[in-house]
């Protein structure tokens, strides 16, 4: 007896076991696999606990299948300050927070801070710092995760973390990066620009502050409030050369969210001249 000549519900009932990029191979194998895995019920079980409230108006609109594909892919929720993806190979759940929904300290004043553009930004839009003597962002988030273990990771990049041709604006104290949540849990870690690589001129850093972990049974997803924060308030001198871009909650252990690395055509011109703003 083959695989193939199972019952087409225990085959369902393995293949709701693996991931929604396992199950898309699989259909490849035989015409068995291929016709359970186009049956709603299999994708159903790839869903999350809180998908129809995530994608309330593509449930009307599209199939069970053709909403795994969307929220793959990353749905933006709070008019596109929050995103949203379920990891295809790991079945689990990311979200993001983009750095427009976060309070940072004279974030609207121009001679400070300058929000950019950015087609390398996974929101689009990145926040400049140009230069500045107290650092602080800070906020808080609530959003809802199935449980498990979760890193909370920045994503930033430093063009000026050495001085550059503007010597005065230099980083002589590392930052502080901190994430709590509201069961106790508290993680806190520095960065010093300094030692950071060079490639992070250019590139985008996946900055890990640590792991927090949401308590809950079987798929059922859980509330999270988060209170985060990232500070720098020695104000005997100048920084800046810093682009904040957004904080993301993805399952330890796991990089397949991260993006592909793509070059800002406007940040491409300061190659090699880290500190010219």
């Amino acid at each position: 007896m083959s695989m193939a000549d199972l019952p087409d519900d225990c085959i369902a009932s393995i293949l709701a076991r693996t991931t929604p990029w396992d199950a898309t191979r699989m259909a490849g194998v035989c015409t068995a696999f291929k016709r359970v895995t186009e049956s709603e019920k299999l994708w159903k079980d790839f869903l999350p606990g809180d998908y129809d409230s995530i994608c309330e108006a593509q449930t009307k609109l599209q199939s069970i299948r053709e909403i795994v594909k969307s929220l793959a892919a990353g749905v933006f929720l709070d008019d596109g300050l929050q995103k949203y993806m379920l990891l295809q190979r790991s079945r689990g759940v990311c979200r993001k927070l983009s750095v427009v929904a976060m309070d940072i300290a004279w974030g609207s004043d121009m001679r400070f801070w300058k929000w950019e553009h950015s087609r390398s930004s996974c929101f689009g839009k990145v926040a400049h710092l140009l230069a500045i003597c107290w650092l602080e962002v800070r906020g808080t988030w609530s959003c809802s995760l199935p449980a498990g273990s979760y890193t909370a990771v920045w994503r930033l990049r430093a063009a000026n973390p050495m001085g550059g041709r503007f010597h005065f604006l230099s980083w002589k104290k590392p930052l502080t990066f901190t994430v709590a949540t509201a069961d106790g849990q508290t993680v806190e870690k520095s960065l010093n620009l300094v030692d950071t690589p060079r490639k992070c001129f250019e590139d985008w850093l996946e900055f890990e502050v640590g792991t927090i972990n949401v308590h809950g049974d079987g798929s059922s997803t859980q509330k999270v409030k988060l209170t985060y924060s990232i500070r720098e308030t020695d104000c005997t001198y100048w920084k800046g050369g810093l682009y904040l871009d957004c904080l993301t909650l993805r399952p330890s252990g796991c990089l397949e969210d991260v993006p592909p690395i793509t070059k800002d055509l406007e940040f491409s011109k300061i190659r090699g001249h880290p500190g010219v703003f």
